[in-house]
């Protein structure tokens, strides 16, 4: 990373007018993505990448090219991969909340929609009364209530879910009678979370799904043509590599020993990758704007222009979110300085706004730039309004076959127009 940070002084793409960045790097992507189609490489295999993990048009495009679909957490996310060119059919539609006019909206676009609940299916039901379109792929979310991973807030398969219908002892008849009374339902779905997930856990859920559709042949023998797994699959904040037991090989091995009717034929299956594609391509630069070294026995306190503006879940909840960090000079070349515990505060106008304490970097400066490594995924896609901070421009790279490297951009920095067009109208209109 060093010879790119030196490219990006030498360019002059951190200064006062940007003194913040995020860089991509395209040929990891392009491995991860490759890794993935590898692993699973059967026509029936559909991967969507999570779009909430990465929205940027250009990131978005590269998995375009790698004939990725787009799994979608609203109809603005599904209209943005459409925009981009994704087909109707490979956009998943899986919000948990949706309105009856964005469930018409789905069902005339083509998507494939995963429904939450029994009032979307009724919803559903009757449009179909009127609809005389082809039918996309509409399925149910169930929850396999497998237990919640390291990190309960985004484990989507306990009891206490908001996601998708729970399959218990007591529920199962009940789902079954949902899939015989809805002849257009030709879809499953379950996601059990990502972050802080063992291996084992995605496994048990799939398993929990196959148990389900052999009792769904059953019950209703053929109706079933779609099988989404959901995704996540975890990585690692703390490791510079993807760890092994998260190896898309591995995932593959473990599913295809305890879940074989997926790999028969017979079924058109969809992961939803996100974290585990995008996360460790992505590096996060800021300059370091000020040292505030003023109390004996406590640390310095290093200011810059990266907080909970793009890294709200650091801010939060530090115990649980907490990235991997390296100091430059203003040149961009590694520090050598002695190393020393110091927190990195962000830019926004409250206590707690720090991308990490007790962070062991060498003496640092005004003007050195800090990297926040793995950034690729829900970084900029969390991204905060408060205090009016503009986004960081967003650039990928590639090394050719010499190492010599080359940028594009891939987002201009906010300018201060868009960052205010967020508040509204210049004069109230009646109504």
């Amino acid at each position: 990373m060093v010879d790119v940070l030196e490219r990006v002084v030498e360019l002059d793409l951190l200064n006062d007018a940007q003194p913040s960045l995020d860089l991509f790097d395209i040929d990891y992507l392009n491995g991860r993505m490759d890794s993935l189609l590898t692993a699973f490489p059967e026509p029936f295999f559909h991967h969507a990448m999570a779009v909430k993990a990465n929205p940027l048009r250009c990131v978005m495009k590269l998995a375009l090219e790698h004939q990725l679909g787009a799994e979608c957490a609203s109809l603005q996310e599904a209209i943005h991969a459409i925009k981009i060119g994704f087909p109707a059919g490979r956009v998943v539609y899986d919000s948990p909340v949706k309105t009856e006019t964005e469930l018409r909206a789905a069902v005339d676009m083509g998507l494939h929609t995963n429904l939450d609940n029994e009032q979307e299916i009724k919803q559903v039901s009757e449009y179909l009364k009127s609809f005389s379109g082809p039918l996309p792929v509409i399925g149910l979310r169930i929850n396999p209530v497998v237990g919640a991973g390291n990190i309960a807030m985004i484990s989507t398969a306990t009891k206490q879910s908001k996601f998708g219908v729970p399959l218990t002892e007591d529920t199962r008849d009940r789902i079954l009678e949902l899939f015989v009374s809805n002849p257009w339902l030709t879809g499953v779905h379950i996601h059990v979370g990502s972050q802080g997930v063992p291996m084992e856990k995605f496994v048990d859920g799939t398993v929990v799904l196959s148990g389900l559709l052999l009792e769904l042949e059953t019950a209703c023998p053929g109706q079933i043509k779609t099988v989404d797994i959901g995704g996540g699959l975890s990585t690692s904040y703390t490791q510079d590599e993807e760890p092994e037991n998260f190896k898309y090989s591995l995932y593959r091995a473990q599913l295809q020993e305890k879940c074989p009717v997926l790999f028969s034929g017979k079924y058109q299956v969809v992961t939803e990758m996100g974290r585990s594609l995008f996360l460790k391509a992505g590096t996060s630069f800021t300059r370091v704007q000020t040292v505030k070294d003023w109390i004996p026995d406590q640390n310095p306190i290093l200011l810059t222009h990266l907080g909970t503006n793009q890294f709200p879940r650091e801010a939060y909840l530090p115990q649980i979110w907490r990235h991997r960090f390296s100091l430059f000079d203003s040149q961009g070349k590694v520090k050598k300085a002695e190393e020393m515990m110091v927190d990195i505060g962000g830019p926004m106008c409250f206590q707690g706004d720090y991308l990490a304490k007790e962070v062991s970097l060498p003496t640092p400066e005004s003007g050195d730039i800090l990297a926040i490594h793995d950034t690729g995924a829900y970084t900029m896609s969390m991204y905060c309004r408060f205090n009016n901070i503009r986004a960081s421009p967003v650039y990928g790279f590639t090394r050719d076959a010499a190492g010599n490297v080359t940028f594009q951009c891939y987002k201009q920095r906010e300018t201060v127009d868009e960052c205010l067009s967020f508040w509204g109208l210049e004069a109230p209109v009646s109504i």
